[in-house]
């Protein structure tokens, strides 16, 4: 029988310190936000830790009969879910700055937004983290989110995904190596609850069907934006710019500017949806290539404005996939 003294010690020092091991994870995701550019292994290191982890909760099972005994039993029942713990916060900690800091304000956003700050919340209160982690179907599924919204931000870092298709990666992956773990939950079951396990990792992959416009862009930013009558196109700046137009003066037209920011490039369509009071009244599509640090700069020029063209106007600056980067609004007077 192993001696359990170092195990014990040791899980005594890490169940101390895990608070500052969501704090750390904050800050490494605030930091990777500026940074990432030039320091892309922290992303690489969060997708090891997640995938590590991933192995070792669908192999519990395995491992803990080979590793028998008082000590190996703490290991299996408490270490590893403060890893798990830690490793929960990790991800929603690293995630919650590029949602914050690059979330364009949508109301769509709200659920998003608040389902990451409350699993964050959830992952340092230990009273309501180990009440989860007691209900195994419950604590895969909370252990899925994490991987999904974490996927969200690593795929177009790592592997430089497009951010259009970062969801579609995200809800794949997820759903194959994620939900799987579902089965092992409980005993051997109808099979009706393996049909509704495999339609429910279906519907977790066609997440960029039917959701794609309540999950922000994360890797995606507008750092400058404004509307302009005219345009240096050589130096690519804005001229006679504002937020409220009178109607004789866009007989030559408006430029809806934006400036986008992506931390490891762009190279992916995007589109200018031009609504006048609430409805949609043209799109233009546009192709963003290169880069520079205060943005990818590019702009749509509407020519051509209807007779009463007076009211409440706006441009949704959308991915492929519909995510919302930001929204310009101006009014136009007579």
């Amino acid at each position: 029988m192993m001696n359990s003294t170092w195990l014990d010690a040791l899980i005594r020092r890490f169940h101390r310190l895990r608070y500052l091991w969501a704090v750390g994870s904050f800050l490494l995701g605030l930091s990777s936000y500026f940074l990432v550019e030039r320091k892309p292994w922290l992303a690489t290191v969060l997708t090891v830790i997640l995938v590590t982890t991933w192995l070792a909760l669908l192999t519990e099972g395995l491992w803990s009969r080979f590793l028998r005994g008082p000590a190996m039993q703490k290991l299996s029942q408490g270490a590893l879910k403060l890893m798990l713990q830690g490793v929960h916060q990790e991800a929603f900690f690293f995630t919650l700055p590029f949602i914050l800091l690059q979330w364009s304000g949508g109301a769509a956003y709200v659920l998003f937004t608040g389902l990451v700050v409350t699993s964050a919340l959830v992952s340092i209160v230990d009273p309501l983290y180990f009440r989860l982690a007691a209900h195994r179907a419950l604590y895969f599924g909370y252990h899925a989110w994490a991987l999904f919204v974490a996927l969200l931000v690593l795929l177009p870092l790592i592997v430089k995904v497009p951010t259009n298709l970062a969801l579609d990666g995200a809800a794949i992956l997820t759903a194959l190596v994620a939900l799987p773990s579902f089965w092992r939950v409980g005993g051997p079951r109808p099979v009706y609850r393996w049909v509704a396990l495999v339609l429910f990792s279906v519907v977790i992959a066609s997440v960029p069907l039917w959701g794609a416009r309540l999950v922000p862009p994360l890797t995606l930013s507008l750092e400058h934006r404004t509307m302009a009558l005219t345009l240096n196109r050589e130096r690519r700046e804005p001229l006679v710019t504002g937020t409220r137009f009178d109607a004789s003066e866009l007989s030559g037209g408006l430029f809806a500017y934006t400036a986008i920011r992506a931390p490891l490039g762009l190279g992916q369509p995007v589109d200018h949806y031009w609504y006048h009071d609430g409805q949609l009244v043209d799109r233009i599509g546009l192709e963003l290539t290169g880069g520079r640090q205060e943005g990818y700069r590019t702009w749509s020029h509407k020519r051509h404005f209807p007779d009463h063209a007076e009211g409440r106007w706006r441009v949704e600056v959308r991915t492929g996939r519909g995510q919302v980067i930001g929204v310009l609004r101006f009014d136009v007077t007579r």
